[in-house]
């Protein structure tokens, strides 16, 4: 039986057209390209959690200080205002879109990117959010730098599962919230996850921060096309994983406004190799009924 990691590199394979997603979204954030095209080089390191969208700003420590064409004062307040909030629905969309898109995909169907946006975009709003309010927790603490990052540190862990539990539940933010915070508690696979990422990240933030921030215009375009097709990956293992917590959750194959199971089993012979759980190692037993038809056992 294939590890979890296969799955997702053969879930990869099958989805690679989505590898545009992240790409539009690390080039669609002006401010960090600003930010970026600004550096006078130097280097830098960031620890993140898996993402739901990982973009090349996952992986790159930035200076601080805003980008761009500097405005002050009440001025700044206007501009930053509606900015943000396009921001903030463009990438959650994208976001949406593309976990529904591989969810859709793990369950042999199509990728279904316009199907993830209409349903969970809303939902994917909230999820970014409260990943804003954990960046804002931390600002009491900048008085001791590492403290504060021990804090950011501490909150992204508890809640980096979000999306994911989102789109393969297709729960409410609240459930999700809930969902995941008891994962996180839990540790184990959820642990294991995330700091196995925050640990491999964190050695490729050395490389691409350097490289984003000395090599001007080609370091973002060589480090957006780097991390392309692995964000893909980071996406399909989470959604795996959070499968496994749940296996008889998820939305994909419904026809719209079907609120029911999921048209593809887990066990099926005929479903692909990568939708199958892996601690099974052979079908629910099934009894013939009484009208010839197949049914399960316990019904």
């Amino acid at each position: 039986m294939p590890s979890r990691f296969d799955r997702a590199v053969e879930v990869t394979s099958e989805s690679l057209p989505l590898a545009w997603v992240p790409v539009a979204a690390t080039l669609l954030s002006g401010s960090k390209v600003a930010r970026a095209l600004a550096a006078d080089g130097g280097g830098g390191v960031t620890f993140p959690f898996p993402s739901g969208l990982p973009t090349l700003w996952t992986y790159v420590s930035l200076p601080n200080g805003p980008g761009g064409v500097g405005i002050t004062g009440f001025l700044s307040v206007v501009a930053f205002v509606p900015l943000f909030l396009a921001g903030l629905v463009v990438t959650s969309a994208l976001e949406a879109g593309f976990l529904g898109a591989l969810d859709s995909r793990i369950d042999g169907g199509p990728l279904a990117f316009a199907d993830g946006v209409r349903r969970f975009t809303v939902r994917i709003v909230g999820v970014n959010v409260i990943r804003f309010t954990v960046v804002l927790a931390a600002l009491p603490f900048l008085i001791l730098p590492p403290l504060a990052m021990l804090v950011v540190i501490v909150l992204s862990y508890l809640v980096y599962g979000l999306p994911f539990a989102v789109v393969v539940g297709d729960s409410d933010l609240s459930t999700a919230l809930e969902s995941t915070l008891e994962h996180a508690k839990a540790g184990d696979r959820y642990a294991a996850f995330g700091l196995t990422h925050l640990a491999a990240g964190a050695l490729g933030s050395f490389v691409l921060s350097g490289a984003v921030r000395n090599l001007g215009g080609f370091g973002i375009l060589f480090g957006t096309a780097v991390v392309a097709v692995p964000s893909v990956v980071v996406a399909a293992y989470g959604l795996l994983l959070f499968r496994e917590f749940d296996p008889d959750s998820g939305w994909s194959g419904r026809a719209p406004g079907d609120d029911g199971p999921r048209t593809l089993e887990a066990d099926d012979p005929s479903t692909p190799a990568f939708v199958r759980r892996p601690s099974d190692t052979e079908p629910e037993p099934r009894t013939e009924c009484a009208t010839g038809e197949r049914g399960d056992a316990d019904d």
